[in-house]
């Protein structure tokens, strides 16, 4: 079933396979990347984000595997509410997620269109477990580059832009790749995407956009700079989308254990607590 948000001439639609936005449009162009490069729109990203070398990854000594980026994204949700601008998705623990990952937990996914035309989607992560919860959650929102909006452009027509001077190093086998240096802003390229992702953990900026070189015009992603913002595309000559994904926290593969209770930025989450992590996406 697919639940359809809507507030003056904006609308929003979401999939209950994954909790996943697979439409923003603002009554005339369409925003959320739909094609053959990537089978994805918007998924939802726990109890992991990206994965470990191996795949696997252990509790308390015991082997479990999982896909990369969890899988919520795979989940059927529940539609727990619904309004006009407003709609909560729910996912629960079950047999099938017992299997690989041993927690009892709810995962709510909410989507509210506010008056500015903005979409919030917060990520809301209960333990219902009588024991700590580890868990990493983040978000994966792919947009239409170039802008449906602006037929004439091409990919390489538009930059990604930080609200502040960021320095952006990808750690690669064959050395480092400087994607940014005390800069702002970095040209879209196909090329920029040859060594996958680039992020910045507790960024200085609390945005960061996919703007149109030619006419100024952008697609904004704010978010709680505690965490961590990602920027990806696959790297393919027709990808035309880029991806904006705020993350909690750093992901899974930190080079260190694969002890998932010890990894260095495991978000740990007491019994009967509740944690939350939003961005918002600004046309």
């Amino acid at each position: 079933m697919q639940v359809t948000l809507k507030k003056g001439g904006y609308s929003a639609v979401i999939d209950e396979q994954g909790a996943e936005l697979i439409s923003l449009s603002d009554g005339k162009h369409e925003y959320i990347w739909s094609g053959s490069a990537w089978n994805r729109h918007a998924p939802v990203l726990f109890p992991f984000v990206c994965n470990t070398l191996s795949k696997k990854y252990t509790v308390n000594g015991k082997e479990y595997s999982l896909n990369n980026h969890g899988f919520a994204r795979d989940s059927r949700f529940t539609a727990a509410s619904v309004a006009d601008d407003r709609a909560e998705m729910l996912l629960c623990d079950s047999a099938d997620s017992l299997a690989v990952f041993p927690y009892h937990f709810e995962l709510r996914v909410r989507y509210t269109l506010q008056d500015d035309h903005s979409l919030l989607t917060e990520f809301i992560v209960k333990n219902t477990d009588d024991k700590p919860l580890p868990f990493y959650v983040g978000g994966h929102p792919a947009f239409k580059v170039p802008f449906e909006s602006e037929p004439d452009s091409s990919y390489e027509d538009h930059r990604i832009v930080y609200e502040k001077p960021e320095t952006i190093v990808q750690h690669l086998k064959d050395g480092d790749n400087t994607v940014l240096d005390n800069a702002d802003s970095v040209d879209v390229t196909h090329e920029l995407f040859r060594n996958d992702v680039f992020m910045k953990e507790k960024p200085a900026s609390s945005y960061v956009a996919i703007e149109s070189k030619k006419t100024g015009r952008r697609i904004t992603v704010k978010f709680d700079n505690s965490g961590v913002i990602a920027v990806w595309s696959a790297y393919k000559p027709d990808a035309d989308f880029i991806c904006l994904e705020p993350w909690a926290q750093t992901p899974v593969y930190d080079g260190g254990t694969e002890e998932l209770t010890k990894m260095a930025n495991t978000n740990i989450l007491a019994p009967g607590k509740v944690f939350t992590f939003s961005y918002t996406i600004m046309l």
